[in-house]
């Protein structure tokens, strides 16, 4: 029996200005992923807001010992002029690729174009900062869905799908029939897909559907909140940009992920609490998103076999 082991974390937002602790929570993620002698880290977006203010990190990330991913989300590429300058900064030779790893192989999505009236796919990076940080929607462009097909098909041991946004969530990819129809028709071929992880949203959740596991990564970091709040100390505030619409946690919430070519799945997240107990409620702003999930900061913890037929 062939496994993996990873550490997968998502939503680290480093920024210039931010008072979230980015850099200690990383050095406490790749602190875990040795201790657990992980095969490899992979992030699901929005490690940073700018990669070039963010490159003392970023390359602390990418010289790590263990080998470390990047997934690009919509604020990786924010602040710059364009996709071509994240994925160079992040090491990658394109915005979407897969890697092998014990037998399995990983997928690496980037979910962040959208489709123009007539129907021609751009990604968000070539818009203005708004649009780049406010996507309407979510969209895999033909030419990623052919890849994706292509590197399920090729593949010699089940696959595991990374993305920033989600194939589940009726607010995430506008096209995620057509590619969970595909996951479907991986079913009975050597590189069954297995697993999907997707960050983005600041939520914890996790759907089994079609005897595939959907894991919806909470931020390692914090809570976005739309109404501002000022119950952090005035002195910080004052110092630190965004920090009234950001509610914090305690701890960096990540999992450590085991998967087995015979479907069992050991996710080992982590239970944090509220910075200084300051919750969505008190701030005046509903607990839950638009889908209905509640803050909670934490990653869950779950053990389970995916159904063989």
């Amino acid at each position: 029996m062939k496994s993996v082991r990873f550490s997968v974390f998502s939503d680290l937002h480093y920024r210039d200005g931010n008072w979230n602790q980015a850099s200690e929570r990383l050095e406490l993620i790749q602190k875990r992923a040795a201790e657990h002698n992980v095969d490899f880290m992979i992030h699901c977006g929005d490690f940073c807001h700018n990669v070039v203010t963010g490159k003392e990190i970023i390359e602390r990330y990418n010289r790590f010992p263990i080998p470390s991913y990047h997934t690009i989300g919509n604020h990786d590429f924010e602040q710059t002029d364009g996709l071509e300058i994240v994925c160079r900064a992040f090491g990658m030779k394109n915005s979407y690729y897969s890697f092998d790893v014990n037998g399995f192989r990983m997928i690496v999505l980037d979910t962040n174009f959208y489709r123009t009236a007539d129907g021609t796919a751009l990604h968000y990076a070539s818009g203005d900062s708004y649009a780049k940080c406010h996507q309407q929607e979510l969209y895999l462009p033909p030419g990623e869905v052919e890849f994706l097909r292509h590197a399920i098909h090729t593949a010699e041991g089940p696959c595991l799908l990374f993305s920033h946004g989600s194939f589940v969530r009726s607010d995430g990819v506008v096209n995620s029939d057509e590619i969970r129809s595909i996951l479907r028709d991986s079913r009975n071929r050597a590189g069954r897909v297995l697993m999907c992880v997707n960050g983005h949203y600041h939520r914890n959740n996790l759907r089994i559907l079609d005897n595939i596991a959907f894991f919806e990564l909470n931020s390692t970091t914090s809570d976005w909140i739309k109404l501002p709040h000022h119950a952090y100390p005035p002195e910080l505030m004052a110092k630190y940009e965004n920090s009234d619409h950001e509610l914090l946690f305690t701890d960096p919430v990540h999992a450590i992920v085991t998967v087995t070519d015979d479907g069992e799945i050991s996710i080992e997240g982590m239970q944090s609490s509220m910075y200084l107990g300051i919750t969505r409620e008190m701030t005046g702003n509903s607990i839950c998103d638009q889908a209905g999930l509640p803050c909670d900061p934490s990653v869950l913890s779950a053990h389970f076999k995916l159904f063989q037929e």
